[in-house]
């Protein structure tokens, strides 16, 4: 197995493809990383890179983030606690999984029509240094005293949200426009293609996010998605990028304000 790109950003296949079936799940270690793995129930801080291994195609990426060392919050997702079980800094780790077991079912349900159920996904995963997910004020530069702050990249992966100590989190919704696209605007009732990353308020965890070319599937009927999602969206244009700052009663009502970064990738395609 083989790949290419700097640790922690987007990676590309460079195996032949397509890679062999495979039954069960694999693991390998590409890359040595320190020799103390990361402790039981701690938090790593893992990115991910998801290919298909019968095209080579990159599936999706999701920026550096906290990934927990523990098999019962990871139920579900068996790649990645094998991936972190005894991960250390600095290490790149390869799981290859047949692809029913990675989508949890038919992969045609879920849009790959020319996979079979044992053909290989790739997870690669960088584990990198931990961070400290609050920054010191003093040391960020004010967007017109906006913040959180925002890192886009080159914006084909998963931004990051920076959320400083000494900035409460606000009571009312806050939307600002990152980048503004070109195309129609967005209306009630539409089905748009959106990629989305959302951090808790306090500590800026991330929970929650997709990004990919084609991005997921979001309606801005009512009630379809949480209220501070169809107030950010509904207005704006096709192509835009939006971070949103949702208090508690706007989102999930439970106590927790969260903030995220919406990108319009498109309508969403008929039928």
């Amino acid at each position: 197995m083989s790949v290419d790109g700097e640790m922690g950003e987007l990676l590309t296949l460079t195996s032949e493809t397509p890679l062999p079936t495979v039954e069960g799940l694999q693991r390998s270690v590409l890359v040595e990383g320190e020799k103390t793995a990361f402790p039981a129930g701690d938090d790593a801080r893992a990115s991910v890179t998801i290919f298909n291994g019968k095209t080579g195609e990159t599936i999706n990426h999701l920026a550096a983030g906290p990934l927990p060392n523990d098999a019962e919050q990871l139920q579900g997702a068996d790649w990645a606690y094998e991936a972190v079980r005894c991960a250390a800094e600095g290490q790149r780790v390869a799981i290859v999984v047949p692809a029913g077991d990675a989508v949890g079912g038919d992969p045609a349900d879920q849009g790959f029509t020319d996979v079979a159920k044992d053909d290989p996904f790739v997870f690669v995963l960088d584990f990198l240094a931990p961070y400290d997910q609050f920054a010191d004020c003093e040391s960020l530069t004010p967007r017109d005293e906006q913040y959180p702050e925002v890192d886009l990249g080159d914006g084909t992966s998963e931004p990051t949200i920076t959320i400083p100590e000494c900035i409460e989190a606000p009571e009312e919704l806050e939307i600002e426009v990152l980048v503004e696209g070109d195309g129609a605007v967005v209306a009630a009732d539409q089905n748009i293609m959106t990629n989305y990353v959302g951090v808790y308020w306090n500590g800026a965890e991330r929970f929650d996010g997709s990004w990919n070319e084609t991005g997921v599937q979001f309606s801005t009927a009512a009630g379809a998605l949480i209220d501070g999602f169809t107030q950010a969206m509904v207005g704006q244009k096709i192509g835009s990028t939006i971070l949103v700052t949702v208090p508690s009663e706007l989102g999930y009502d439970d106590g927790n304000t969260r903030t995220f970064v919406l990108q319009l990738v498109g309508p969403a395609p008929a039928g």
